[in-house]
């Protein structure tokens, strides 16, 4: 059953990248937000579901983001919320990716040396913290930690908090600006 959920779920990824990369206009700030803002009255609730729903195709936050505060920029916390709300379902979500496929068996199998490191390293003192910081850094993707971090096992609590503390001010600073310049231009 996995099997076939792994090679749909590929099937999605693979789509939506070719997608994007065929058309790249459609990530940017102004067409999400045109696109969410076309549901009328809905829109904010669909916002919140695509916050949410975003990371199963892998697409980076920060469009959505500005998109939201381009969209709702008299709802700079509602948008903060909702986007916060996104991160931490999708980083749990990348965060059990490994045990869902049953890559991590595969992994530790292929590579025991390489895997047997990470975990050492993922559960050590500094985790949170390079978990922390990997998540501040707007140019890397955080996806890619919470993966790392399911494959080694870390605390999914743990892996969470670090990530929520550490996208807070990055994303705070994107909704307020967006919304900044979504004021502007409506004006």
């Amino acid at each position: 059953m996995f099997r076939h959920l792994n090679v749909f779920w590929f099937g999605l990824v693979f789509a939506a990248a070719a997608t994007f990369l065929i058309y790249p206009e459609l990530l940017e700030r102004e067409a999400l937000a045109d696109f969410v803002v076309r549901f009328g009255p809905e829109a904010f609730v669909v916002y919140v579901l695509i916050c949410l729903t975003r990371s199963l195709l892998l697409i980076p936050s920060t469009p959505f983001i500005f998109a939201g505060a381009l969209a709702f920029p008299d709802w700079p916390l509602a948008v903060l919320a909702a986007s916060m709300a996104g991160v931490l379902s999708g980083s749990l979500l990348i965060y059990s990716f490994p045990g869902i496929g049953g890559y991590d068996e595969r992994l530790k199998a292929r590579y025991p040396k390489q895997i047997a490191y990470i975990r050492e390293r993922m559960q050590g003192a500094g985790a949170w913290w390079v978990t922390m910081g990997w998540s501040a850094f707007p140019l890397v993707p955080t996806d890619l930690i919470c993966y790392v971090a399911g494959l080694a096992r870390m605390p999914p609590l743990k892996m969470a908090a670090a990530v929520q503390i550490g996208s807070f001010p990055l994303m705070a600073v994107y909704v307020f600006t967006g919304a900044e310049l979504g004021a502007i231009l409506l004006n």
